[in-house]
């Protein structure tokens, strides 16, 4: 018969079951919502420029797309990393790609690309742009746009494989 100390029972308890005693009550835990999904996106506008901020009327999501893919000079504005939190600007961009049509938005999504995009290329721009793999020609020609020369070699080859999918 094998007996135990209380230390040597305590050395096996791992640091899990050190915690304070559980009140009986079951917590679930949700799995993590990434919020840079296409659903996240429709489902929180929070995204939206403010526009009572310029002295204009609100903006629905749709009315915001179709007026920055009409004209992205006037609207260029509004995916500027220095008027708003990278995340913010980032959906923006994505709501705006995802309604974008090859040939006719070309400009936008240049501008997109060589502006936003660009400016956001990292490791964590490409884990979010997880969720919208395999790209479509919107996505393509959007990050198409952006310099990557002057990235490190492993995210040139990242996004590259990514644009392959």
């Amino acid at each position: 018969m094998l007996i135990q100390s209380d230390a040597e029972r305590e050395s096996q308890v791992t640091k899990k079951n050190r915690s304070k005693p559980r009140s009986g009550k079951h917590i679930a835990v949700a799995p993590a919502v990434d919020v840079f999904t296409r659903s996240a996106l429709a489902s929180d506008l929070t995204w939206l420029p403010d526009m009572t901020a310029v002295g204009k009327p609100p903006l629905t999501a749709e009315a915001y797309v179709e007026a920055y893919l009409a004209d992205p000079g006037e609207w260029y504005w509004s995916t500027l990393l220095l008027h708003d939190p990278s995340e913010i600007v980032l959906k923006r961009v994505l709501a705006i790609i995802e309604q974008a049509q090859l040939p006719g938005h070309e400009k936008a999504l240049g501008q997109l690309g060589a502006g936003p995009l660009e400016d956001l290329m990292s490791e964590e721009l490409l884990d979010r742009l997880q969720h919208w793999l395999p790209f479509t020609p919107a996505m393509r020609h959007a990050l198409s746009q952006v310099r990557m020369a002057v990235e490190s070699p492993v995210l040139q080859q990242r996004l590259k494989a990514m644009l392959l999918r």
